[in-house]
């Protein structure tokens, strides 16, 4: 590794920057790993398999499985550059449902933000919507965790004030299924993400199965995108050993 320049280390400015163009240095690239010549890709990583297994073992991965009353109270910070998205929540709402079969039991809110106005929380009003939840549990433990839930345990989001926008089961509708976009949804933009092209919206697989690049332009997997004879020839110099498989499972699974 190399010392990074601007804009990731501090003290340099746009105005230096000017004068000296060494200084400019988007994205870190002074530590990525290129290839020697335009035709080839950079040299790769193969991450370890028996980390990857340990990981999941070990509950360093948050699998989904998770049967407490739980409210996912997050800023929404997509306005700025920060590395906070919003869609982590609904990841997480994902892998919850994937595990448990439902998320009855997990509440998603949202509270807006806006470059240069102070931030507000609702971390308070949501601990007194838990210990309403909890008592809730204690008293009646016939019940589901859902069935406990009280009447503020919904799904929200709330304005730069903290006044609450919407609430009710529906409001982040559109998010991770297919019906019209909620009130929530519509006010709170999601964004995809680079992190891995194509893979689940759980964004958990450490290392997926392969096909060949002939099979990966055959099923569709670029649709509606349809590369030419020379862009599947130069996909097949990039990934030699083939593409992500993401209708196979994840092969760094205990």
């Amino acid at each position: 590794m190399v010392q990074e320049g601007f804009p990731v280390l501090d003290g340099i400015t746009a105005a230096m920057v000017l004068d000296n163009p060494a200084l400019f240095d988007p994205w870190s690239r002074r530590n990525m790993r290129l290839g020697w010549t335009a035709d080839k890709p950079a040299p790769r990583t193969v991450g370890n398999p028996i980390a990857m297994r340990a990981a999941h073992a070990s509950g360093m991965v948050f699998s989904g499985r998770m049967a407490l009353p739980t409210i996912d109270h997050r800023q929404y910070r997509e306005r700025q550059l920060d590395m906070h998205d919003a869609r982590q929540s609904f990841v997480a709402r994902k892998r919850v449902l994937r595990e448990m079969g439902t998320t009855g039991h997990l509440v998603i809110w949202f509270t807006d933000t806006r470059p240069g106005v102070p931030r507000v929380s609702q971390g308070l009003q949501a601990l007194a919507v838990m210990d309403k939840w909890m008592a809730n549990i204690r008293a009646n433990p016939d019940r589901t965790v859902a069935q406990n839930r009280p009447a503020r345990a919904v799904d929200s989001c709330f304005d730069v004030n903290g006044r609450l926008m919407h609430a009710g089961p529906d409001v982040w509708n559109g998010v991770i299924d297919d019906k019209p976009p909620g009130a929530c949804t519509r006010a709170f933009p999601m964004f995809g993400t680079s992190r891995v092209a194509g893979a689940p919206y759980e964004d958990d697989v450490f290392r997926c199965a392969l096909k060949s690049v002939d099979t990966a332009v055959a099923d569709g997997t670029y649709a509606p995108w349809k590369p030419d004879a020379a862009a599947v020839a130069r996909l097949k110099r990039t990934f030699p050993q083939g593409v992500c498989d993401y209708g196979r499972k994840d092969q760094a699974r205990p």
